[in-house]
């Protein structure tokens, strides 16, 4: 159990080339949660990841930010219960790297395993508009952007004021509307909840379960005015209005 609870950063980060890389595995690889077999079918599954970060690069002119596999499920629930429980199948969470703040984004397993290539696209295509838009806010010098609300239905709504406009990124028409609904309604993939349901939370693999109002990050204004982001995002996204 213990080897699976450490700094995202500090211990997902191997050196090549002199340079800080992320192995998005790492944690897949070295926790005792999940069974091996299960471990390779999700590394298998890496390819639609590859694919998916490649085809957004591609299409917006710019590196995608690191991300890593999450073997634990995060779900959330709402202050009063009433929503439910929410699943999160990706998030764009912002961490502490020795006194700077660098931006990484969570794919958890289950969104490997369970998700289409085109549903995998959309997602890696939705959080890099929030770490576009995180990007914007860091680099103004803004904290306060990024408050999550006590509700699941309400904070369906605030994660559309979260991203970036896709079409101020993207040219390609299929993806910005594809992109705008995900923005607007949150992502909708019926056969995908049912497969995460069915294959991992009815069998009892790992989940994390928190608060809505605890899926927030707390930074320093000293970590943020010390950041360095990549000088194309900065540029493309001060452009902005």
């Amino acid at each position: 159990m213990q080897r699976n609870n450490f700094s995202i950063r500090n211990a997902l980060t191997l050196r090549a080339k002199g340079v800080d890389v992320l192995d998005a595995l790492f944690k897949v690889e070295n926790t005792d949660l999940l069974p091996t077999k299960l471990k390779k079918r999700i590394a298998l599954k890496m390819k639609n990841v590859l694919s998916g970060v490649s085809e957004i690069e591609k299409l917006s002119g710019l590196r995608y930010p690191a991300y890593y596999i999450e073997p634990v499920l995060t779900v959330t629930v709402s202050q009063d219960n009433i929503d439910g429980m929410g699943v999160l199948y990706a998030r764009t969470i912002p961490v502490d790297k020795q006194g700077m703040v660098e931006i990484v984004v969570q794919l958890t397993a289950p969104l490997l395993l369970y998700s289409t290539k085109s549903t995998m696209k959309l997602v890696l295509g939705h959080e890099f508009l929030h770490y576009l838009e995180l990007v914007r806010n860091f680099s103004k010098g803004l904290l306060s952007t990024q408050l999550t609300t006590d509700s699941i239905y309400e904070e369906e709504f605030a994660d559309s004021a979260r991203g970036v406009e896709p079409s101020r990124i993207f040219k390609d028409k299929k993806i910005v509307k594809d992109l705008k609904k995900t923005l607007s309604k949150g992502l909708s993939d019926e056969k995908l909840n049912e497969k995460c349901r069915i294959n991992w939370i009815e069998k009892g693999l790992p989940m994390a379960r928190i608060p809505m109002a605890r899926n927030q990050v707390k930074l320093s204004m000293e970590s943020v005015l010390r950041s360095r982001f990549d000088p194309n995002a900065v540029k493309i996204v001060s452009e902005l209005n």
